[in-house]
């Protein structure tokens, strides 16, 4: 499914392009990037990232977008996964790709700016993510947006020879309205 453009504050979220597939490529093959994705950069290929933005576009269950700065620089991406259009539900994931652009607020306004699609565009009533705990940056960014934790998975993901926790977040749409209402 085509992502619409977002604009937020300080960042434009675009629908992914095969065109942005080596900036993602670079990003996820950075150790100190992909340290807090629960994907890894190894055995991942120009050509394989580019059959992952192709096959994105027309998954009705995903809406991905890459994140601009007002500037126009691509610094990342964020999406929805497995969208549940009966349970009115769905998976999110974020990643600000180019370290420049760290700690200065973006990644809080991309959340904001696809929260507030998710509750009054697509009437999602639940938005969950799964954050490590050796982050916690984005573990305080999903908790000043709303998102609470759930509950923590025990070594649900394999990663660089380990397992780690995945600790769940979630916001509801009555979460959100009373977040926005403060």
């Amino acid at each position: 499914m085509k992502a619409p453009i977002l604009k937020g504050e300080k960042i434009i979220l675009k629908p992914l392009a095969i065109s942005q597939a080596e900036n993602f490529l670079r990003w996820i093959k950075d150790d100190e990037v992909s340290r807090f994705l629960i994907i890894d950069g190894r055995g991942l290929t120009l050509n394989k990232e580019k059959e992952y933005i192709k096959n994105s576009l027309t998954d009705k269950s995903k809406l991905n977008w890459a994140i601009f700065t007002d500037s126009g620089e691509h610094i990342g991406s964020t999406g929805l996964h497995d969208i549940n259009r009966k349970n009115l539900k769905a998976v999110w994931g974020i990643f600000i790709g180019d370290k420049n652009y760290w700690n200065q607020g973006l990644g809080t306004d991309v959340l904001k700016t696809v929260s507030k699609h998710c509750f009054k565009k697509l009437k999602l009533n639940r938005v969950e993510l799964g954050v490590f705990p050796h982050n916690p940056r984005g573990k305080r960014c999903y908790e000043k947006c709303g998102f609470k934790v759930e509950g923590v998975k025990k070594q649900a993901i394999w990663k660089n020879g380990r397992f780690i926790d995945e600790i769940i977040m979630g916001i509801t749409k009555d979460d959100y309205k009373k977040l926005i209402n403060k």
